[in-house]
């Protein structure tokens, strides 16, 4: 499964004398047949035959055909035979585009864009008996023993019928014993969803349930978790994996495009006002290059060929005589872009890929808010 740490060691890969071939396959059962998507990978092929990397695509068709079990929902692979190097990914959401590119390391700006979309996000599902955790990433939903407040652990002693009214609804009918356990199931299903939260290095937080006990669910929660909500939605606490999942999609995708919406307007205004933003390639390669990058944003599918120092590794958009900071030599690259997203991860930078990109197209398809 794709993580952060995996994918800054992809990040991290030194180049060899042999190129990297990388592939990028949706396999969706419910849009195409198996044969359909080997038909587009061939295509693929056909359209990348080079001297070079025969072998590697003799092995990624010898992949597809015999070995690949076709599940999930797309497929990843890098192979370099000549450099002994090859990883695969089975992954369990569709990566938009099929594709297949050939460069000095993996191309992993489509990683980026998913584990920054799907990736570290805890869903918890609430009623006053208590509530469901679960780990939702990369597509997959994992549900851990959540908390279940004091009715439900004497139900399962079977010591005594549900109450019904109060322990089920929103509201707050019932006893004043009633009301007093369903606050306190509440506030102990809020401890141990922040538990999780933390133990499991979770960066956003959904929450289901009717809408009252959404809201006071939530005004229970620590004020860092309550800022790490991204989404709410009502779904009833017997939802099965299936709805939880569907609707923690639908919403996790809402939530990621208004999120990259404003942090576009962000960059853009701060580039326009000559305040700590670039847009535009040269600019933001620059700024990579020295340093100065806080996060980089980057329209999806945005490639561009560019330049680099062979001395100091200098990135620049302009066909320069000379490094400006070494001097060294300056070589033609053919995708500037990606080599800037693999520079940004090893610099610890944030790297953002954006979804709904017409505003960033429109200022250069990459920009980046500045340290300084």
């Amino acid at each position: 499964m794709i993580t952060d740490k995996e994918l800054h060691r992809l990040a991290a890969y030194e180049p060899k004398e042999s190129p990297v071939v990388s592939v990028y396959l949706n396999v969706d059962p419910t849009q195409r047949t198996t044969e359909g998507y080997k038909l587009r990978l061939r295509g693929l092929i056909k359209e990348n035959v080079q001297p070079d990397i025969a072998a590697d695509l003799e092995a990624i068709e010898r992949y597809f055909e015999h070995e690949y079990d076709w599940g999930g929902k797309s497929a990843v692979v890098f192979s370099s035979q000549a450099a002994g190097y090859w990883e695969t990914y089975s992954l369990g959401v569709p990566i938009g585009q099929s594709r297949l590119a050939v460069g000095p390391r993996p191309m992993i700006q489509p990683l980026v864009h998913l584990l920054d979309l799907y990736g570290s996000y805890a869903v918890v599902l609430v009623d006053q008996q208590g509530g469901r955790l679960f780990d939702f990433h990369m597509g997959h939903l994992v549900e851990t023993e959540g908390h279940l407040g004091e009715e439900v652990r004497r139900l399962k002693r079977g010591s005594g019928s549900s109450r019904g009214g109060a322990s089920r609804s929103g509201g707050g009918g019932g006893s004043r014993h009633d009301r007093e356990t369903a606050v306190q199931n509440l506030r102990d299903t809020a401890d141990a969803t922040n538990r999780f939260f933390e133990q499991q290095g979770m960066k956003h937080l959904l929450i289901a349930g009717t809408d009252e006990t959404v809201a006071r669910f939530r005004d229970l929660l620590p004020k860092a978790l309550q800022s790490a909500v991204v989404g709410t939605f009502p779904l009833n606490m017997n939802a099965s994996h299936g709805e939880v999942l569907e609707r923690s999609l639908e919403i996790v995708r809402q939530a990621d495009q208004e999120r990259e919406l404003r942090l576009v307007n962000t960059v853009i205004t701060a580039a326009a006002k000559g305040g700590n933003g670039v847009i535009r390639l040269d600019d933001t390669l620059s700024a990579v290059s020295e340093g100065r990058v806080q996060t980089l944003v980057v329209s999806a599918g945005y490639h561009a060929p560019g330049y680099r120092c062979q001395s100091c590794s200098y990135l620049t958009a302009q066909a320069l005589a000379g490094c400006p900071f070494c001097g060294g030599s300056i070589h033609e690259i053919p995708d500037a872009v990606e080599l800037a997203i693999q520079r940004a991860m090893q610099q610890g930078i944030e790297v953002e890929i954006v979804e709904k990109k017409d505003q960033l197209d429109a200022a250069g398809g990459i920009g980046a808010l500045l340290r300084y």
